[in-house]
């Protein structure tokens, strides 16, 4: 089972990054950003007065996704476009609900409410909303899965789907979104959410 020895050591390595972040690394990251670049960095300013959009995407990308399906499917194609339709469209629904619920479980604060008023920054656990959604980073999670997906059925763009991917990474953290841990747990539980999907409609090897 060399993909679950894969999956067992990625996930250790994931949870101390996780947990060395938030004990060692968010705070200094988060004022680092503040001190130098802020919210002049990448527009930040407009980009917080933005509205959220993930739903809408995910309603969208999932709903193109199935329609894809459905439609290669009526023509009696089974191929990887099918499969990468049904991964993908299984998926982002998941990762969107399952970042809903921790954000809830977990209830840490949002960076920019910490760096503008230094409230208390462990987790209040069930309390999680408003101010307090901090954690994992829902956008990280919910593209995750998406720049998977891609990845995996699109081999020659690798290179432009891993940039795509650190670019959100580093846009998170440099326009107060997330601190370094959120970014970190939301990429690994995206990766959760794929690979579990993907094992779920395929029998081959994941790669």
């Amino acid at each position: 089972m060399p993909d679950m020895k894969k999956l067992i050591w990625g996930s250790l390595a994931a949870v101390l990054l996780t947990l060395l972040s938030i004990r060692y690394w968010d705070l200094p990251v988060a004022e680092y950003v503040l001190e130098h670049l802020g919210r002049r960095f990448l527009f930040g300013g407009r980009v917080s007065a933005m509205p959220d959009l993930l739903l809408v995407t995910v309603a969208t990308v999932s709903a193109i996704c199935w329609a894809g399906y459905f439609i290669l499917s009526r023509k009696r194609i089974t191929d990887r476009r099918t499969l990468f339709f049904k991964i993908l469209g299984t998926s982002l629904p998941i990762a969107f609900i399952l970042k809903n619920i921790l954000k809830w479980v977990f209830g840490r604060v949002d960076t920019r409410v910490w760096l503008a008023h230094h409230q208390d920054l462990s987790f209040h656990w069930f309390q999680g909303g408003t101010h307090f959604s901090g954690f994992p980073s829902g956008h990280m999670l919910v593209f995750t899965t998406i720049f998977l997906a891609l990845w995996r059925f699109l081999p020659r763009a690798r290179n432009l789907f891993l940039l795509g991917w650190l670019s959100l990474a580093a846009a998170l953290l440099l326009t107060e979104y997330h601190f370094l841990g959120d970014v970190i747990a939301g990429a690994f539980l995206g990766y959760l959410v794929h690979f579990g999907t993907s094992r779920l409609y395929s029998k081959t090897s994941f790669p």
